[in-house]
């Protein structure tokens, strides 16, 4: 497995996919974006991204269901960032207590994005 400096990022949104990779690479990050879970695991597979932002809303397998997934995955030292809609409390109770370092709701501010991932990386 290949560590690397690369963020992940796991949205079943392209416009938020987009928008996160775009101002990460102006920020001089290095990324990979996936739609979905199951490319995420794919990738997982060979290398070992420095952070990974991550939905929770998606079909099939949720950001909640990956969460679930870190020990088995590897993943226990990497942060993940929550980037969601579901903004409740128990909503980021629930995803902090799964193991996400941070939490930043959509729509994404990116300077607040920037912050956490500074803060994280």
């Amino acid at each position: 497995m290949e560590n690397s400096d690369t963020i992940l990022v796991i949205d079943d949104s392209s416009t938020a996919l987009l928008l996160m990779e775009y101002a990460l690479n102006e920020a001089g990050y290095s990324t990979y974006t996936v739609s979905n879970v199951r490319q995420a695991i794919d990738y997982l597979n060979k290398n070992n991204p420095r952070l990974i932002l991550l939905d929770l809303s998606m079909p099939e397998i949720s950001g909640f269901d990956f969460l679930n997934m870190r020990s088995e995955l590897h993943l226990d030292k990497t942060p993940i960032i929550v980037v969601s809609a579901f903004t409740s409390p128990e909503t980021i109770h629930n995803a902090m207590e799964l193991g996400a370092k941070d939490f930043v709701p959509k729509p994404i501010l990116i300077n607040a994005l920037m912050e956490k991932i500074k803060a994280n990386y």
